[in-house]
């Protein structure tokens, strides 16, 4: 994260931040990580869970999170709406990463056991 930050070096928004950070502001670490973090934990949750009205509410307690964290970022000026956005897709990337991983370890499971 750092990497990609310092490679695109783009300044965080100017005299509206609650607090000063001194790194750079592309993309949103926070938002990244809120999306992998709280995406997988939802995933693992609805897919280990078979009652539906759980799983929605799984799902949709995830999505809360993820766009209050997005917001927050946003609301102490510490990123642009693009920054926070390009968090949430890198982040969902990254969930997808760890949950194709896991539906691989599970389907090479069960081929060994049959």
């Amino acid at each position: 994260m750092r990497f990609a930050k310092t490679f695109i070096s783009r300044a965080r928004p100017a005299d509206v931040a609650y607090y000063q950070v001194e790194h750079y502001s592309f993309p949103s670490g926070h938002a990244t990580t809120a999306m992998a973090l709280f995406g997988l934990l939802a995933y693992f949750i609805y897919r280990h869970n078979r009652d539906k009205p759980y799983r929605k509410f799984i799902v949709w307690a995830a999505a809360i999170l993820i766009l209050l964290v997005g917001f927050s970022r946003i609301y102490l000026g510490v990123h642009f709406l693009s920054d926070v956005l390009a968090g949430f897709i890198l982040g969902f990337l990254w969930a997808l990463v760890g949950i194709s991983l896991s539906e691989v370890m599970l389907h090479r499971r069960k081929r060994r056991q049959v």
